[in-house]
């Protein structure tokens, strides 16, 4: 069996146990996902003209928003970021606190701070005709979230096609973002923040790009929370694949795991979810110097499983028509007639162009940790 590929492979060591530091003390903010379970958002509509990515060709600059604990970054970290699709990157300050997980503020003053600065830095950088890129982690990604809101209701904002908003490890991502299983009562009395994060993408003009890796509990929490040996895996994905999101190679995320969805103002949401050659559950045993070969065996077993507890690796059902009832016939009318059936003696060839080919059955398919994420803070699996 050849060996499976593990995040020690990509990224430097040193920044990757960097981000683990930050990454392990988010694991109290996911145990909210406990909590009652909030109705699940209702997906948006595929139009049929949606385009299968929505990948920006060129981009005057990048706006770059850290996560949780980065409330600043220079351009020697951002450079190594894969989806900013711009050579000019510019940092936006903001606090990037999460209370009571760090110090400082609560979410929602930390992300308001931020907004208010991108903003600001749009005022001072954006050209009418030139495309701006928006790009955002963890919970940087929500203050991503909370602009689009604030410029839906601006007169005076950018066209929508001069702005992309790219969403990457976002907590409110589509369908499977943390926040999305959380109660109101959540938003407002621990987070303090507007639950309507969640849902800015909807109400938006501005096309967005989301970056989710396969088994980060922030951005890819299971759609299923029964299945706890899926949300244990998502624990753990928060040390080896929440951070990691920043580094992505989109070209090698497979044509299933794309989907883009249009909101009721012709805008679209894209959505890559790339997958894990790993199960973040069992890397602890890779860790701990346990033979590769020993792990993946084990992997084969616990994959299924875990990949059980998300809607999207749920086999197509496809209906089966009943067939309608004949009217009884007499074997005896059927002999009867066949006898006065008159056959040719050599049977005539049927034409290739009159063949009725047999018709087969269509069978059943916006804070945390980065190297910008928070303290507390793949369909191909």
């Amino acid at each position: 069996m050849p060996e499976t590929p593990h995040p020690g492979d990509l990224r430097p060591v040193a920044l990757r146990r960097a981000w683990a530091l930050t990454t392990s003390s988010v694991v109290a903010a996911a145990a909210l996902a406990s909590a009652p379970l909030a109705a699940m958002p209702t997906a948006m509509a595929a139009g049929p003209e949606a385009p299968s990515t929505a990948v920006p060709t060129t981009a005057a600059a990048a706006l770059v928003v850290g996560g949780t604990t980065f409330a600043s970054m220079d351009t020697s970290l951002m450079s190594t970021f894969t989806t900013t699709f711009a050579a000019q990157l510019i940092n936006v300050s903001y606090p990037a606190q999460l209370y009571p997980f760090t110090s400082g503020e609560f979410l929602g003053a930390s992300v308001a701070a931020g907004v208010d600065n991108l903003l600001g830095l749009i005022e001072t950088t954006y050209t009418a005709g030139e495309h701006l890129v928006l790009w955002g982690i963890s919970q940087g990604a929500l203050v991503l979230n909370a602009a689009m809101g604030v410029l839906a209701s601006d007169p005076h904002a950018p066209a929508p096609g001069d702005l992309t908003f790219v969403r990457v490890a976002d907590p409110a991502a589509p369908i499977t973002g943390l926040l999305n299983f959380l109660p109101d009562l959540v938003f407002s009395q621990v987070l303090h923040v507007d639950s309507s994060v969640r849902t800015a993408a909807e109400n938006s003009p501005y096309n967005s790009i989301v970056v989710t890796n396969a088994y980060d509990a922030f951005a890819d929490f299971p759609d299923k929370p029964w299945n706890l040996l899926a949300i244990a895996n998502a624990l753990a994905g928060l040390v080896y694949r929440h951070g990691q999101t920043a580094t992505v190679d989109l070209s090698e995320v497979p044509a299933q795991n794309i989907t883009t969805t249009v909101n009721s103002l012709g805008a679209t949401t894209t959505t890559y979810v790339v997958p894990s050659p790993f199960l973040p559950l069992t890397q602890v045993l890779r860790d701990a110097g346990i033979p590769d070969t020993t792990v993946d065996k084990l992997d084969t077993v616990l994959r299924p499983v875990i990949d059980a507890g998300y809607t999207r690796n749920d086999p197509l059902q496809t209906s089966v028509q009943p067939v309608p009832a004949r009217a009884a016939v007499s074997p005896r009318s059927v002999t009867a007639a066949a006898r006065s059936t008159k056959f040719p003696a050599v049977p005539t060839p049927l034409a290739a162009s009159s063949a009725t080919p047999r018709t087969r059955a269509a069978s059943g398919v916006r804070s945390t940790t980065h190297p910008n994420t928070t303290r507390p803070n793949n369909r191909t699996h």
